[in-house]
């Protein structure tokens, strides 16, 4: 495994290069590419070797992110293959795993990035999900999906073809996770002694843009204000992890993963 750490961190560092001789054509899908039992094997490898420099959950340490796709997301599967398995010249080590491991750990790093409606799930319901987004949650009365919601927060209506399914289950238990430069929550009082309170969409010396919970755009001169009370970040609360169980917290997870605007693919799972 010690091999294979050294390989995935040199493997970022030579990609760009590797894909400029891609050969024209579509992409081949090894079959565990999208599986979820597969990637659940590759997340276990991947903690077990790679995590010591990428970080078990593929955010970075003292090697790459391989959450951002910048380098290694035009490569194709084959390739990411070979060269995990064979190295690149000197600069590279092979990492020599077995055939079946090296594909597993393939397929959870292609899972970091790849929209959660495409990758299918093995745990949490939909429909129950959807109660808990709708009641207990009570997400729906900052956020909107086609058109019925509050507008505090982010549309979600095509949050499952935009986001991974690990960013998903993140935002929920750590909504400082995906940054919320446009969700300050913040509350000024006015010289004529109206009270507002929403989400700083933008701030200048000389103004302030604020978006209230219906989803309204209010534009404040800063010289009409008597007090501002910015939070240091989302509005979000930061207690779901607590209000929710493990299995709620899946089931509004997978509720999410089916928000999207084109079209479910064609014999992914779902529950």
């Amino acid at each position: 495994m010690r091999k294979l750490e050294c390989s995935l961190l040199l493997l970022v560092a030579a990609l760009p290069v590797m894909a400029q001789h891609e050969k024209d054509g579509k992409e081949s899908r090894h079959k565990f590419i999208g599986d979820p039992v597969a990637i659940e094997a590759g997340r276990k490898l991947f903690a077990n070797g790679c995590g010591a420099c990428h970080g078990s959950d593929g955010k970075g340490g003292r090697g790459p992110n391989l959450r951002e796709r910048v380098f290694w997301h035009p490569v194709e599967d084959e390739t990411l293959y070979k060269a995990i398995q064979k190295g690149i010249g000197g600069a590279m080590p092979a990492a020599n795993l077995p055939e079946d491991q090296a594909w597993q750990v393939i397929a959870f790093v292609r899972a970091l990035t790849a929209p959660a409606i495409e990758t299918p799930i093995t745990k949490g319901n939909a429909e129950a999900g959807r109660q808990l987004f709708s009641g207990k949650a009570g997400c729906v009365g900052c956020h909107r999906i086609r058109g019925s919601g509050g507008g505090l927060g982010p549309d979600l209506t095509n949050i499952g073809a935009t986001r991974a399914l690990p960013q998903l289950h993140e935002a929920i238990i750590d909504p400082e996770s995906i940054g919320a430069a446009q969700y300050r929550g913040v509350e000024v009082q006015l010289k004529n002694g109206k009270r507002l309170k929403g989400v700083a969409r933008n701030r200048t010396n000389y103004s302030l843009q604020l978006q209230d919970r219906d989803g309204n755009m209010h534009l404040i001169n800063m010289g009409d204000v008597t007090e501002l009370k910015l939070s240091d970040g989302s509005p979000m609360p930061r207690n779901y992890k607590q209000l929710l169980s493990g299995e709620e917290i899946d089931n509004l997870v997978a509720y999410l993963r089916l928000q999207s605007a084109r079209p479910f693919p064609a014999g992914s799972k779902s529950k």
